[in-house]
C-alpha cells in the first residue's frame, strides 16, 4: 500500500497519509464507544435493516424484483463485452446501457444506504473514518496537518472543498484501491476504445465532449457547435445559436401587418415603457408608505379612535 495520495484543489497540493498505529488505536476506541452509545439508545442494528425498510415501506417485493432484474441485465452486459464478436458501435451501446442500469440500482438502494448510515454499525464506522481522516489530511509540501485540532476542526469544515476531495482520496488509500468507477467492466471498455476521457466523460473521435446522443457539449453540459476555426458556439437542442444569456443569437426583423408591410414596433415599445413606469410609481408609493415610522402610523390610528370616542360621548 502507498504511503500517501496527493491531490490538488484550486492550484494547491494536498495529501492524505497512512494512519499511525496510535491513531488507529484511538479510532478503534472511538468506534467502539460510538457503537455502544448508539446501541444503548436503541438504534437499529444492520441485521434489522431489511425489516425496518419494509416496515417503513422503503423496500418491498416489487423493488427487490426491479433491483434483481437490473442486476441480471448488468451481468448480461458484462458477458457480452467479455465475449466480444459484435460491432464496436453495438458494444458501446451495451456499455452505456450498463452504466445507466447501475445508476438505477444505486438510486433504488439510496433509501437502504441512508438508513444504514443510521445503524449502530454505520455510525461507528463513520466515527472511525472521520477521526482517521481528520488526522491524515495534510499539506503536501510541509506535511503539516490541515486540521490542527483533528476531528473538532473537521466536523466544522466538512463542506470544505479540500475536505470533500481529501475524504475520497483517503478512502482509496486505506482500502488500497482506486476509483470504483475505473474498475467497472463497462468503463474499462469505454476507456480502452477511447469512447471516454480520463474523467469517464463521453468524447468523440477528436476528443471533444459529447452526450450519449452524440451532441457536442461544453464543460457545463451546454450544447455547442464547433466552428471550422476551432472555436465553438453555444446552441440549443436543435443547433440554433444562443448567447451567454441563453437568448437566441439572431438578428431581429420587424413583424408584418396583414398587408405584408413592416410594423413600427417603436410605438409598442413606448406603450410598454409607459405601463412599466406606472407600475414603478405604484411600487415606489408602496415602499414609501412601508418606510414611514411606525410611531406616526400609530398616531393616526389613535387620533381616529379618539375622534370616535368624542363623537360617541356627544
Amino acid at each position: 500500500m502507498a504511503d500517501k495520495r496527493t491531490f490538488e484543489v484550486e492550484g494547491k497540493k494536498y495529501a492524505v497519509r497512512v494512519p499511525q498505529v496510535q491513531e488507529i488505536k484511538e479510532a478503534n476506541e472511538m468506534r467502539a464507544k460510538t457503537f455502544n452509545d448508539a446501541l444503548s439508545r436503541g438504534d437499529l442494528l444492520r441485521d434489522q435493516l431489511e425489516g425496518e425498510l419494509r416496515k417503513r415501506k422503503l423496500w418491498n417485493d416489487d423493488r427487490e424484483n426491479q433491483y434483481q432484474t437490473l442486476r441480471r441485465q448488468v451481468l448480461d452486459g458484462e458477458y457480452k463485452l467479455q465475449k466480444g464478436g459484435v460491432r464496436l458501435s453495438q458494444a458501446r451501446g451495451i456499455a452505456l446501457d450498463m452504466s445507466e442500469e447501475r445508476d438505477e440500482m444505486v438510486s433504488l438502494l439510496s433509501s437502504r444506504t441512508d438508513l444504514d448510515s443510521n445503524t449502530c454499525e454505520g455510525k461507528a464506522d463513520a466515527a472511525r473514518f472521520n477521526f482517521l481522516f481528520s488526522c491524515c489530511l495534510v499539506y503536501d509540501d510541509t506535511e503539516e496537518p490541515y486540521f490542527p485540532n483533528k476531528l473538532d476542526d473537521y466536523l466544522l469544515k466538512q463542506d470544505d472543498p479540500v475536505a470533500i476531495a481529501g475524504a475520497t482520496e483517503f478512502y482509496y488509500l486505506i482500502s488500497n484501491s482506486d476509483s470504483v468507477d475505473n474498475r467497472l467492466p463497462e468503463n474499462k471498455f469505454l476507456k480502452k476504445f477511447k469512447f471516454v476521457d480520463e474523467k469517464l466523460r463521453l468524447i468523440d473521435k477528436d476528443g471533444r465532449l459529447i452526450n450519449k446522443d452524440g451532441n457536442h457539449i461544453d464543460e457545463d453540459n451546454n450544447f455547442i457547435k464547433w466552428n471550422p476555426d476551432g472555436t465553438c458556439t453555444k446552441v440549443d437542442t436543435v443547433g440554433r445559436a444562443v448567447n451567454e444569456s441563453g437568448d437566441f443569437d439572431v438578428e431581429h426583423s420587424a413583424f408584418l401587418d396583414d398587408d405584408g408591410s413592416p410594423i413600427d414596433e417603436a410605438l409598442y415599445d413606448t406603450a410598454d415603457e409607459e405601463e412599466a413606469d406606472a407600475e414603478d410609481e405604484v411600487a415606489a408609493e408602496v415602499v414609501e408608505e412601508e418606510a414611514k415610522p411606525k410611531s406616526k402610523r400609530r398616531k393616526k390610528k389613535t387620533t381616529a379612535a379618539n375622534a370616535k370616542e368624542e363623537n360617541s360621548s356627544d
